[in-house]
């Protein structure tokens, strides 16, 4: 949708209600919290003297005039770029649905088109991998996604509607369900989902659901900060 960006924040536990705050000051009221947790293995966290935290995802629309001033604050305010204090990642919004849903999402303000909106999905050099497994089956992803040269992901708690899905599938589906983000480089997004696919898919004991994401923007992860 013209004018709105669909920010993932993804943060300490500790450090919620920081950014809760820090959003609220800078004009962003509705913001969703879910508890997650990293897939960094024990032996990458002692290497880079870190320890295995659980984390809070923070999702909101971001209005596009306010998104500029929004990530330069995450950087200097939040210092979200220092290692352990958070990632955030912002993606295109295709549509709402209904005028009530788009004034509690952004506000009665009209949003401001932008010209080259329709170009991102097809440009953007980064992408958000999303897969929806069974519970339990996360290191089966992250161990195939790794493979292929995947550094790391969020897992969220989830609950599907399995009863319906095994009916369609024709297997027994759990409604227990984990999803796993892993954010990416576009070139690199065929390999990993096809090892995800190969190792955790819809045709495994994991039942996994993969699909990706164009990103447009990128705070805290360095590596993805300099892709164009």
């Amino acid at each position: 949708m013209f004018g709105l960006k669909y920010m993932i924040t993804i943060t300490k536990r500790e450090y919620e209600e920081d950014y809760l705050d820090f959003f609220h000051r800078h004009g962003v009221d509705n913001v969703l919290s879910q508890l997650c947790n990293g897939t960094a293995t024990q032996s990458t966290l002692s290497l880079m003297g870190l320890e295995q935290t659980e984390k809070v995802m923070l999702s909101s629309m971001i209005r596009e005039e306010s998104l500029g001033e929004i990530i330069k604050e995450l950087l200097v305010e939040m210092d979200i770029s220092s290692a352990g204090n958070g990632i955030s990642i912002t993606v295109p919004v295709n549509s709402i649905g209904g005028t009530s849903s788009l004034k509690y999402l952004a506000g009665e303000q009209p949003l401001q088109k932008k010209e080259n909106e329709n170009m991102i999905s097809s440009e953007s050099k980064i992408v958000l991998i999303i897969t929806i497994v069974d519970k339990g089956n996360t290191d089966m992803v992250m161990d195939a996604a790794r493979s292929v040269g995947a550094k790391g992901g969020t897992v969220v708690r989830a609950k599907g509607t399995g009863a319906e899905i095994a009916k369609f599938f024709g297997v027994s589906i759990s409604e227990e369900k984990e999803m796993v983000y892993i954010v990416a480089k576009r070139d690199n997004r065929d390999s990993i989902m096809k090892a995800i696919m190969e190792k955790a898919g819809v045709n495994t004991d994991a039942h996994g659901i993969i699909f990706s994401l164009p990103v447009d923007n990128v705070v805290g992860l360095k590596a993805f900060e300099s892709v164009d």
